[in-house]
């Protein structure tokens, strides 16, 4: 052998308490925020698209508009007229409505043109996934029921109309509704609406006064009742339909049918002078 020294690149072990160090490349703070994707606010989101329905409007209404988005589950478009100002309060589903929806809606704010309400309704019809589910009984305890008038108590007034017609098989509340808030004389009058949503049934506070017999007072809870029991469909034109004709046939069961639109006839300047404190 020869006696040269050999070159070699000896692999030394690592002591058995020595662990392996593994550098890491790191980043400062502003360097992740930089690469890291951004995902945009909901809020930031709406008032985007709340802007962007804003001018769709304002283009066909030629004037100014001011949006406002909710999340009802009852009432899907409000509107009022404040001088050169449109105020619109809309369900969400509107936001990205196309361009004949929101046609409709501009059509329907302007004039009330039947046909636009026509269009909004199927739009909305289309679109009830996008409307938040209540109960009824979660629906019932947003609202302040208040049945027991001074002169008629509304309840027990339902319960023996109830059991006289419907074998107490109407599950439905019922209260006097706010007094609305009218300047100078009424031109017209609701004396009750149903609710299909929340099944409630409101009266309007008019009706409980001294002079309003008790038989007309059950007419009207009486008529609004069969609302529950025929609830409103669309005809062959494509309008809703809230007095189908069997509605309004059963209504003449009522024990004084004829009294009470005579009562009705002869007394209807009287309910619209009446003025009810809030």
């Amino acid at each position: 052998m020869s006696d040269r020294p050999v070159e070699s690149v000896a692999l030394m072990a690592r002591p058995k308490n020595q662990k392996s160090v593994v550098k890491k490349r790191s980043y400062t703070a502003g360097r992740v925020a930089r690469q890291l994707p951004i995902a945009p606010e909901p809020n930031r989101l709406l008032k985007v698209w709340r802007r962007v329905l804003e001018r769709r409007l304002r283009t066909r209404l030629r004037a100014k508009v001011a949006v406002e988005i909710h999340d009802n589950t009852h009432t899907m478009l409000t509107f009022q007229r404040q001088r050169a100002l449109w105020r619109l309060r809309l369900h969400h589903m509107f936001l990205a409505a196309p361009d004949d929806v929101v046609q409709a809606l501009a059509s329907f704010v302007r004039n009330g043109d039947p046909d636009a309400s026509v269009h909004l309704d199927r739009y909305i019809e289309r679109n009830r996934a996008y409307i938040r589910r209540l109960s009824p009984a979660q629906m019932r305890k947003r609202i302040r029921l208040e049945p027991e008038g001074q002169h008629h108590d509304l309840e027990r007034i339902f319960a023996r109309l109830n059991e006289r017609y419907f074998e107490s098989r109407i599950d439905a509340a019922i209260t006097y509704g706010p007094a609305p808030r009218v300047k100078g004389p009424r031109k017209s009058i609701k004396m009750g609406s149903y609710s299909a949503d929340s099944k409630v049934i409101r009266i309007h506070p008019a009706l409980d006064q001294p002079m309003v017999p008790r038989y007309f007072v059950e007419w009207i809870v009486f008529h609004e009742m069969l609302h529950h029991v025929y609830r409103t469909r669309r005809g062959d034109d494509g309008r809703r339909c809230i007095h189908p004709p069997e509605l309004m046939e059963h209504e003449k069961r009522f024990h004084d049918y004829s009294r009470a639109l005579a009562w009705e006839r002869e007394n209807l300047d009287l309910l619209l002078r009446a003025r009810v404190s809030p």
